[in-house]
């Protein structure tokens, strides 16, 4: 289980170096209602992601085969499958190198608008919404993938499910955990960390796709 946790940093650390759901959440928690609204937009983004890995996850380990749960043609209806995913991610982690970087300055604008009066079910529905981005659900699917191609116990893939997610969250969650721990220092630091992000996650999201991907088809050929 370990190993595939480590497995699953890859595809985290691609999530992780999305700078829309960052540059959200630093919108928040710059504006009076911080706490309260980042809090909840942080659940919204967890029960998206949770929703995306789980059912892939157990899609797979689930699947039904003619010879039976570990049988020879459902680990090839399995290493299908992961080949599949394996040539969507790299395809996109080309996408995004061979891309200039673009900001969605629009949707960031509407967000400054509405973050001082919005109520708690909109920054779910917000946490939701970025959650089921094309970018989020390629990695979130992704990450499913890998944990129903090893066969774990349902217990065992649960555990896996909701560390990824936790580490996944790390966008949004360690912008949180700053402004609560260093609130002296934290409107300085989440700026310089958007413009960061802004610059180089294009680069680092695209490589880190590109290992992922290739680290899902060497998964998927074992299973022929």
């Amino acid at each position: 289980m370990l190993s595939l946790l480590i497995s699953l940093l890859p595809v985290a650390f691609a999530g992780t170096m999305s700078a829309v759901p960052a540059s959200v959440t630093i919108i928040i928690l710059l504006s009076p209602t911080a706490h309260r609204g980042a809090w909840w937009f942080l659940t919204g983004s967890v029960a998206g992601t949770l929703l995306l890995v789980g059912a892939a996850a157990a899609g797979l380990r689930f699947l039904p085969g003619p010879e039976g749960p570990e049988g020879p043609e459902r680990n090839a209806t399995l290493a299908v499958g992961g080949l599949v995913v394996a040539a969507s991610v790299i395809a996109y982690g080309i996408y995004v190198l061979s891309t200039p970087r673009t900001t969605d300055s629009a949707a960031l604008t509407r967000v400054r608008t509405r973050v001082g009066s919005a109520r708690p079910w909109e920054y779910v529905a917000l946490g939701l919404a970025l959650a089921l981005r094309p970018k989020a659900i390629l990695l979130s699917l992704t990450a499913g993938t890998l944990i129903g191609l090893q066969g774990l116990e349902p217990v065992a893939s649960i555990v896996v499910v909701l560390a990824y997610v936790l580490i996944a969250q790390a966008e949004i969650l360690v912008p949180i955990v700053l402004r609560i721990r260093r609130p002296e220092r934290a409107d300085a630091v989440l700026k310089n960390l958007d413009a960061w992000l802004q610059r180089h996650s294009g680069t680092i999201t695209g490589v880190t796709l590109l290992v992922a991907g290739l680290f899902i088809a060497w998964v998927s050929v074992g299973r022929f």
